[in-house]
């Protein structure tokens, strides 16, 4: 017990020095432009997160991009040259409220055979509230998506 709670707090430290991402970022709107010229990247605590997601030490983002015709979910993972590789996670959302959170590593439940499920670092969860929930974990080198009911 004291292991799992010791990790909890080295996963809290960790995302604590994670260094900040501005929305203003060339690298990040030039990689937000590369996977949808028409997509808008909107920096507000509702549509954004920053963390490490992939354990690379570098600040990946996940963010609601919003278009004319669509919104998406995206992960902007962190390269060391300074650039950003996007993962579409949820290409076309539909409409209605969403929420996005961070998760922290630890244990979580999730739907399904498996039942709960070992972070070893920070994940996704969108939520549309009052229906369902999916959270989005790095393993094995992509994300992977795990049905939730935390809406």
């Amino acid at each position: 017990m004291k292991t799992r709670r010791t990790l909890g707090l080295l996963a809290g430290l960790a995302l604590a020095i994670v260094p900040p991402v501005r929305a203003q970022d060339p690298a990040l709107q030039e990689a937000v432009r590369a996977f949808d010229p028409s997509a808008a990247f909107v920096f507000e605590s509702d549509r954004a997160r920053v963390a490490d997601f992939n354990g690379d030490g570098l600040a990946d983002v996940s963010a609601i991009l919003v278009a004319p015709e669509r919104r998406a979910l995206v992960v902007f993972n962190a390269r060391r040259d300074g650039g950003y590789s996007a993962y579409p996670l949820f290409a076309v959302l539909p409409p209605g409220p969403v929420e996005l959170r961070i998760l922290q590593p630890g244990r979580h439940r999730v739907v399904g055979a498996e039942g709960v499920i070992e972070l070893d670092k920070p994940a996704i969860e969108l939520a549309f509230p009052g229906k369902s929930s999916a959270l989005y974990a790095w393993r094995n080198g992509r994300y992977q998506v795990f049905g939730t009911e935390n809406y």
